[in-house]
């Protein structure tokens, strides 16, 4: 039976990094339930309260980092505070239609109209949405960076 609980915590690292390009899937979230499924399923005394309270503290950091990346880097370079908002309307919503094309595509349309719609000129508003796009791949990097240094924490105090 164990060996089924390990497919399945592998299953869940695998799904988390599909995660990072696909908007349906929550990342981190998949990462924290392969470690839970270790320890209520597999063993419960390997992973101490000092493994789960910057584990939790940094799922909770990525999920953040997911929505407002975008719209931040929009806000630094100029944006207008609609600008944020549209970022994460278009992560949330473009997917639908495009699916994963539309992480990328949907934020920056949706901020560069918005830019528009406000009057700024052309330049400006290509300016404020490629930073968008920018934030958004450098969360998107953030992220794989985080995901993958808990797992390898994970491995080394599960086999080490």
């Amino acid at each position: 039976m164990e060996t089924i609980w390990w497919i399945l915590v592998a299953v869940l690292f695998v799904l988390a990094y599909a995660g990072l390009i696909l908007p349906a899937l929550p990342d981190a979230p998949f990462v924290l339930a392969g470690f839970l499924i270790y320890h209520f399923l597999i063993d419960p005394t390997q992973l101490g309260w000092s493994f789960w309270i910057p584990a939790i503290l940094v799922v909770l950091l990525l999920f953040v980092v997911d929505y407002i990346a975008g719209g931040l880097a929009a806000r630094k370079y100029g944006g207008s505070k609609w600008s944020m908002v549209a970022a994460i309307a278009g992560v949330l919503i473009f997917p639908l239609f495009l699916g994963p094309v539309g992480i990328i595509v949907g934020p920056f349309i949706l901020v560069l109209l918005t830019e528009l719609f406000l009057n700024r000129s052309s330049e400006d508003a290509v300016k404020v949405a490629f930073s968008t796009l920018v934030g958004f791949l450098g969360g998107v990097f953030v992220k794989f960076l985080a995901i993958t240094g808990m797992i390898v924490w994970f491995l080394f105090l599960v086999f080490v």
